[in-house]
């Protein structure tokens, strides 16, 4: 069940760091506070909050960012169907699971949002996605002492 804490702290991190501000042309599918319920099914306590201040005021870099979390919603297509496996469901402890795989156009239509990305803002855009992962990364492997 740490995965569902992990999802629940880095989506709060990175939701908070790109704020509310939608001029890249996509909006922003806002799961930390579902997760944080799925937190709560599970009787678990939640994660501390991870400072993360990467700078997101570029459509480019925002983009860069949309393109992790909008790809997470494809692994959530398959960690769904195991989530119901183990009992859970879109009403108990994998909301945040049936939300992201509950729009399987989303990624298309992410996609084509990103074609139109000007070629001289394809570094920023990257950067911003390696950044993303990075803070990802960072949290889905600390380990259960990390946090005593």
């Amino acid at each position: 069940m740490s995965y569902v804490r992990r999802t629940h702290r880095f989506r709060h991190a990175i939701e908070s760091a790109l704020g509310d501000d939608d001029e890249s042309g996509w909006s922003l599918d806002r799961i930390a506070p579902i997760a944080a319920i799925d937190v709560a099914d599970l009787g678990l306590t939640p994660l501390p909050e991870t400072d993360f201040s990467v700078p997101f005021q570029t459509s480019a870099r925002r983009l860069g960012a949309f393109y992790v979390l909008e790809g997470s919603a494809l692994g959530a297509r398959l960690l769904v169907r195991r989530a119901e496996a183990i009992g859970l469901s879109a009403d108990f402890g994998a909301r945040h699971l049936a939300r992201q795989s509950s729009a399987p156009r989303r990624w298309r239509a992410f996609l084509a949002v990103l074609e139109d990305l000007p070629a001289n803002d394809h570094e920023a855009a990257v950067a911003a996605a390696r950044d993303t992962f990075r803070l990802a990364l960072s949290i889905y492997s600390e380990t259960a002492d990390e946090f005593a």
